[in-house]
């Protein structure tokens, strides 16, 4: 242990380890990080060609309190950093059937868009919501905002309660079937799931939290895309002294006697540490970064992965007028394509995906009279039967046929620049295990404690942040994993004696006994 022992090295500058960098350093530590790519944000990154922007991962913003708080808890105002714009209308779905409805946040609205779908449907939707809003707060107060020590903390009477209320053992399809009949509907209000790469047919009800938070709190954008917030967040860091260090991989997480003594860059200069913290993702980290012999990851094989995606990044010579910044697109067998993606590993025969206009919330994002489109199709991570040379071009031409049906039958020859991300990519690119795009999955039994734990059960030192390990996936629970493991690591530097002075205007973290 060095003098102070409050050398932290943290492994990746995703979202997790920026935030969590900053906050360590405010608490009194002397943190260093360690980024293979030559900027910040891990998947939630930018690509830029030709004057044209675009978000590679996240495209939206939901739950801005836990951003607020990530800033507040730094001494900073969130708006001296970021500026987050509402998306109204939220979103715009387009269903098999030719019909379609704009979602939004304001009641008479939506209200008449629901009754023009399902008539009845609005005083249900009323209902939805205000379950959607006691999960929110259940969750967010209850489960992902806490560490957990062990299972036995998640069922304790109290916890157990928590677990119904929130309605956390039911299937999220068959709880939102309580409120609506219209198949059209149910999916709706159901899709939001594959934010966190899970099937709505699998995942918890309690993640009905996820239509209130676009409907009830709003989907934000921050103005110059989702890349701005790693853009303020690598500037806390610096701010709070954290040295970052791009272009520098890690090798190697040094481990020895039941605990890690730092890590081996890739050009083989070693970096001593009193801890490690790891923001790559964490199947890649135990399967690359580690030692089995120290470090054994049991559970590794029977863990269950998150869906990928198929991206096409499209630079248009003009605007394309009539889609929203958001815009969701069914295909025509909607339980069917779950079962294809997760089941069968393979994608589905008309797929539904996602096409995100950012230029309609911010144009500074292509040139002048024109536009960026971003595409997201649903596709199963990698698996043996899936080979990305041959499916990509087929998903493509999918794509386009649909959107010539929609009505943009010259969406394809008004390609100015065009890029292409497929799960090979997320993984050679960001070390995600098998190309998940979004980490482990996040059903019931890896949720709370089930989930692999920000502190390795084998090496006390050593500590986990990001989207697959506690509490989960999604930008704003990599925000909370961040002040978690921040938690952890200090109550480990208190029980090894060592004497933190947290920075002049924040308390200190309080350490829970």
């Amino acid at each position: 242990m060095s003098a102070q022992g409050k050398r932290v090295v943290v492994v990746g500058a995703g979202v997790g380890g920026l935030a969590a960098a900053a906050r360590l350093a405010r608490q009194g530590f002397d943190v260093q990080v360690f980024e293979k790519t030559h900027g910040p944000g891990g998947r939630c990154n930018q690509l830029q060609v030709d004057g044209f922007t675009w978000d590679v991962g996240p495209t939206i913003v939901l739950m801005p309190e836990v951003f607020e708080e990530t800033f507040r808890a730094l001494g900073r105002r969130i708006e001296d950093y970021l500026t987050l714009v509402r998306c109204d209308p939220n979103y715009r779905v387009h269903f098999r059937d030719g019909s379609d409805v704009t979602f939004t946040s304001e009641l008479c609205t939506m209200g008449r868009e629901l009754e023009r779908v399902e008539p009845g449907s609005f005083q249900r939707y009323l209902a939805f919501m205000a379950q959607g809003r006691e999960q929110y707060r259940i969750s967010l107060d209850h489960f992902v905002g806490r560490n957990f020590n062990g299972v036995s903390d998640y069922f304790s009477p109290g916890v157990l309660a928590r677990i119904f209320k929130a309605r956390a053992h039911r299937r999220m399809y068959a709880d939102v079937s309580r409120y609506f009949q219209d198949d059209r509907l149910r999916a709706a209000m159901t899709f939001q799931t594959m934010y966190l790469g899970v099937s709505p047919f699998e995942s918890p009800a309690v993640y009905g939290l996820l239509p209130f938070t676009e409907l009830g709190v709003g989907i934000w954008f921050p103005k110059g895309g989702l890349y701005a917030i790693p853009l303020a967040l690598e500037r806390l860091a610096r701010e709070e002294g954290v040295t970052l260090h791009y272009g520098q991989a890690v090798e190697r997480i040094l481990t020895e006697g039941g605990r890690t003594t730092g890590v081996r860059l890739a050009g083989g200069e070693e970096v001593s540490a009193d801890a490690v913290l790891c923001n790559a993702d964490l199947p890649y980290a135990y399967e690359k970064l580690l030692d089995p012999k120290d470090a054994p990851f049991k559970r590794g094989e029977k863990l269950r992965f998150t869906s990928s995606g198929y991206m096409l990044y499209l630079g248009m010579k003009k605007k394309v007028p009539g889609l929203l910044h958001h815009n969701v697109m069914f295909g025509r067998d909607y339980a069917g394509s779950f079962d294809d993606i997760f089941q069968r590993f393979r994608v589905p025969e008309d797929p539904s995906f996602y096409v995100n206009v950012p230029t309609r919330t911010d144009p500074s994002l292509a040139p002048e009279g024109k536009d960026s489109l971003y595409v997201l199709v649903p596709v199963p991570h990698q698996h043996p039967g899936m080979d990305w040379k041959v499916e990509g071009p087929k998903v493509r031409a999918k794509v386009f046929q649909r959107l010539a049906e929609l009505g943009y039958p010259d969406l394809e020859a008004d390609i100015e620049v065009e890029r292409v991300f497929t799960p090979d990519d997320w993984a050679g690119t960001y070390n995600l295990a098998r190309g998940s795009a979004f980490g482990l999955a996040q059903n019931f039994f890896q949720i709370g404690p089930f989930r692999p734990a920000n502190v390795d059960p084998h090496v006390k030192n050593l500590f986990f942040v990001g989207a697959s390990t506690q509490p989960g996936t999604g930008l704003p629970t990599v925000l909370i994993s961040a002040r978690l493991v921040t938690e952890r690591l200090t109550a480990w530097a208190q029980k090894q004696g060592v004497a933190l002075s947290p920075r002049a205007g924040v308390p200190a973290v309080e350490v829970a006994a």
